[in-house]
């Protein structure tokens, strides 16, 4: 999934999709934890930069030198300090991090929302191949609890479940995961990566390899991340979510909250989401 800046450009620059401005409280979870790790991301790199361009200035006043750099961006593209540079050699690490952090959100947001799907509709868990035991029903002092029960252990069934099973189980009830056909296999790459991340020090192994279509990797070799991938990640996986969570909420009729402002970026916050994409560049 590595795109280059050209593409991302033809599909639409670096503005992220916008949330609803109502949602479900998973995707109330899912927005927050998502906006607070790009802001984390951007602190990482903002402190970096900053504090190389503090040593420029400071070096240059001890010199008696006037600086031609006016910006700590412009400092990291034309002459990077020292702390930029250590970020860049190290940068997989901290891609690798935040890739992560996004698809464990990701995966999150459907576990939840299934949750609150079943709540509102427990009948959706009948099934011939389902039983309870009268043990189980005998330790529950009411219905709710026993009900409440069966589906937190569907849940967490679930969670462990690969993203085909997922999207087949819900479609199966009628729970449409938002993804487009030709977007599913990036889908499915990014949580192969999440995996190797987790499970094998970012390394592919033979599992990355039987879920990922035309690899571009071999088994043993690490899996290296661009920072476009990071943005253009977060930017499959809120659509996914955002689209996801309008039809879902309508459809069994959800309660909402309040997610955010439908305002759009000013030009101001778009040069700030360019620059944090340039500084590891």
């Amino acid at each position: 999934m590595d795109i280059s800046k050209n593409e991302r450009d033809r599909k639409g620059g670096d503005i992220l999709p916008l949330p609803p401005t109502r949602g479900t409280s998973a995707l109330q979870a899912y927005s927050r934890a998502s906006i607070s790790d790009l802001r984390f991301f951007s602190f990482i790199c903002d402190t970096v930069v900053s504090s190389d361009y503090v040593v420029h200035v400071a070096k240059q006043a001890l010199d008696g030198t006037e600086s031609k750099v006016k910006q700590p961006i412009d400092l990291a593209k034309s002459a990077p300090g020292n702390r930029t540079i250590f970020l860049r050699q190290n940068s997989q690490a901290l891609l690798e991090m935040f890739i992560a952090r996004q698809v464990d959100n990701f995966q999150k947001y459907l576990v939840d929302l299934i949750r609150e799907v079943l709540r509102s509709k427990p009948s959706m868990l009948s099934t011939k191949q389902q039983s309870i035991s009268l043990e189980d029903v005998l330790k529950h002092g009411s219905i709710e609890s026993l009900v409440h029960d069966v589906i937190e252990r569907r849940v967490n069934t679930l969670s462990y479940d690969g993203f085909a099973d997922l999207q087949k189980w819900c479609d199966e009830r009628g729970i449409q995961i938002k993804v487009a056909a030709s977007r599913r296999d990036a889908v499915v790459e990014l949580i192969s990566t999440r995996n190797v991340i987790a499970h094998n020090r970012g390394f592919v192994d033979e599992r990355y390899l039987r879920a990922v279509k035309n690899a571009k990797f071999k088994v043993g070799e690490c899996r290296r991340i661009e920072v476009d991938e990071l943005f253009n990640a977060l930017k499959l996986l809120n659509g996914v979510v955002f689209g996801t969570d309008i039809s879902t909420r309508r459809k069994f009729k959800l309660a909402t909250v309040e997610i955010g402002s439908r305002k759009k970026p000013g030009r101001k916050k778009q040069k700030e989401i360019e620059d944090s994409q340039h500084r590891l560049l």
